[in-house]
């Protein structure tokens, strides 16, 4: 009996396919596309072999061809779900985020209960900013396929960004239960672990994703951030270097590298060197925007825009609040840029109603940001992150506004020769000192570069603990990232010098028992017993401004000073002793100190360090009267002057467009 000619050859196409298919499953990529290509030479329009073909190009680094291919197999096949799911995931990975939620929402049409369409529309919601609807395709997801185990992962992230914080860890912890060998799940599990404060769990976590998969950039860069916050910054160093080295396209793996670099003992001039690598590597090409037709009028009203992650109760919007309730709404027009996933709270509303115009840019593509920012004729473009947390400096690198600044939220360069300035002061940055840290100029604003809103609710001051317990106490509240070996080193010299004195440290990570157990045998090796220290994790309770009535001195941490922490235990009556080191980072305390007459508090070196905070220990009748002065001395030092450092601060924005109006 003879064989229909056209039915043996379909037979024969599928046969071929699902070799090509297995081949691709076995991750020979070379082999899967030489077999697609043989098959549709003799059958163009099998569309099964067009889609597979699509996705080895996109694996292979040729994405703009290969969703070519799969957009022609879903022409082929219009009914295929399978093939619009792939289209979507192809057009993600190309960053082509509201293409692909379109893709996806046609395969969710034909088929509404298809789980990998539910899984995958949630990846390309995300960094769209939709992150409800993305929360809602994930919760599907895993109720139609509940041993999904990186459905459960992509749902735990998700869930992060909009602070559900136990339900993401419940979401992570059923992705390694359904797959303990899932790189992907240990490194989330690991990111809601430390976002609990749960470090040293955290941290076995990130280990365990590496041991499955050495090479997770992700995995080596959140290992270091746990380094990094609980006091082992130059330990950090060299996980965040290989996620570098994995990913150099990447400018937040480089970001969270470079800010490591500033809480290590490192020389600032291979800090800057550092930042100034990681902006040539971002800075490519010429910029397009020339301003052409910018009215350069000198004395016009000025559109100021800035750009934060942190509007929220955040050290930042400490320094930032009274800069937008003083400003001249006549000469300056107030542009408030967001780049904020949750929704904020009541430092939020109350900088909302400052602004003149609030932009909320999360989800939003650098090169739509700076068309934005464009769009908006801002004329100066300021900074507030640096390279911390969710920055936006990939858009000031193709030069968004003709005036780019950096201010408040970094202690460093920024690294990109397209932020003309950095907004600093003559204490933190004296003429001739420091310019070669730096690739922007430096614009020092007269009485210093900081302002503080300090708390409403600040209790009241207390009187030096000493007069009750007879011990003095010293005390530090600042990101344990700063406390180096040779501050640990210089704080147990000064309780070495005052005979049962006492130290309290503060900081989000001591409240994980392995990172205070590292931490009290650093001074247990160094001759200080555990009983003379109180170290603690973050206060939910109360005011935790009332923990500064529990310390007698404050200790700064160097060279990476603390800013907001140093205004708080001011505020709080509280002397800081500061050591003056010799680039912007260190020197933040000589700012802060000289700016309220308190300069007998800052040392010149260790030793003097040491110095000064047995001096103080030993009079306790001035310690007394200088606590009792204290909110007077900053008032009086214009520390919290809004008006009038707003005033100084508008005058150098003035500067700065009138320079650019003569020279540019």
């Amino acid at each position: 009996e003879s064989r229909d000619p056209a039915k043996a050859l379909r037979e024969e196409i599928e046969q071929r396919f699902e070799a090509a298919a297995t081949l691709h499953e076995q991750g020979r990529l070379a082999d899967a596309e030489a077999h697609c290509h043989a098959i549709l030479n003799d059958a163009p329009s099998h569309a099964p072999s067009v889609s597979l073909m699509g996705i080895v190009l996109c694996m292979t680094g040729r994405a703009d061809k290969g969703v070519q291919f799969i957009a022609k197999a879903c022409e082929l096949a219009p009914d295929e779900v399978a093939f619009q799911n792939n289209l979507g995931t192809a057009l993600s990975g190309l960053g082509h985020h509201e293409e692909a939620i379109g893709a996806f929402q046609k395969a969710l049409a034909m088929q509404p209960d298809y789980a990998p369409a539910h899984n995958n529309i949630g990846a390309a919601l995300r960094p769209a900013g939709r992150l409800d609807e993305a929360a809602a395709h994930y919760s599907r997801a895993v109720e139609l396929a509940p041993d999904n185990a990186e459905a459960w992962a992509n749902y735990a992230n998700v869930l992060m960004d909009l602070n559900r914080i136990e339900d993401a860890g419940d979401a992570a912890r059923k992705a390694t239960a359904l797959c303990p060998d899932y790189a992907v799940g240990h490194n989330n599990l690991g990111t809601v672990l430390q976002r609990q404060g749960q470090y040293g769990a955290a941290e076995t976590s990130f280990r365990r994703a590496l041991e499955i998969s050495p090479d997770y950039a992700d995995a080596l860069s959140n290992l270091g951030e746990v380094l990094k916050e609980t006091g082992r910054a130059a330990e950090a160093l060299e996980y965040y270097q290989r996620s570098v080295d994995l990913s150099p396209d990447e400018p937040a793996m480089g970001s969270n590298m470079l800010l490591a670099m500033c809480a290590a003992e490192l020389p600032p001039d291979e800090i800057a060197d550092a930042h100034r690598a990681w902006g040539t590597r971002l800075e490519t090409g010429d910029t397009e925007n020339t301003f052409a037709g910018r009215d350069r009028s000198p004395d016009r009203r000025l559109r100021i825009g800035y750009v934060s992650p942190d509007y929220r109760r955040h050290s930042v919007t400490y320094f930032l609040d009274p800069i937008f309730a003083h400003h001249d709404r006549d000469t300056v027009e107030v542009f408030a840029y967001a780049n904020m996933a949750e929704p904020g709270d009541a430092v939020t509303e109350r900088l909302k109603g400052h602004a003149g115009h609030w932009r909320n840019i999360f989800g939003m593509d650098d090169m739509a940001f700076a068309q934005l920012v464009s769009t908006d004729q801002i004329d100066i473009l300021v900074d507030l992150a640096g390279h911390t947390r969710a920055n936006r400096l990939a858009a000031f690198a193709v030069r968004a506004a003709p005036i780019q600044m950096s201010y408040l939220g970094y202690p460093a360069t920024t690294g990109l020769t397209r932020v003309d300035w950095r907004l600093a002061d003559g204490w933190t940055d004296p003429i001739g000192v420091t310019e070669a840290f730096h690739t922007e100029h430096l614009a020092r604003i007269d009485g210093g570069f900081l302002c503080c809103r300090p708390d409403d609710d600040a209790p009241a001051v207390a009187p030096p603990p000493a007069l009750v317990s007879g011990q003095i106490t010293f005390g530090s509240f600042n990101n344990l990232a700063k406390v180096t070996p040779g501050v640990v080193e210089t704080w147990a010299a000064v309780l070495n010098a005052v005979p049962g004195s006492r130290l309290m440290v503060k900081a989000k990570s001591l409240g994980d028992a392995d990172t205070a157990g590292r931490l009290t045998a650093a001074f247990q090796a160094r001759g200080i017993e555990a009983a003379r220290l109180k170290l603690v994790g973050w206060i939910t309770e109360g005011n935790p401004l009332a923990a500064y009535g529990q310390i007698d001195i404050g200790l700064d941490t160097f060279p990476y000073n603390g800013t907001t922490t140093t205004c708080e235990a001011l505020w709080m009556g509280v002397p800081v002793i500061t050591l003056g080191g010799t680039w912007h980072a260190a020197r933040v305390g000589v700012s802060l100190l000289s700016k309220i007459s308190l300069s007998d508090c800052i040392a010149t070196d260790t030793g003097d360090y040491v110095t000064k905070a047995t001096s103080l220990a030993a009079k306790l009748d001035s310690l007394t009267e200088l606590r009792t002065g204290m909110r007077d001395r900053v008032v009086r030092g214009g520390l919290t002057d809004g008006a009038a450092f707003t005033q100084s601060l508008e005058a150098t924005y003035r500067e700065a467009w009138r320079t650019w109006c003569r020279y540019d």
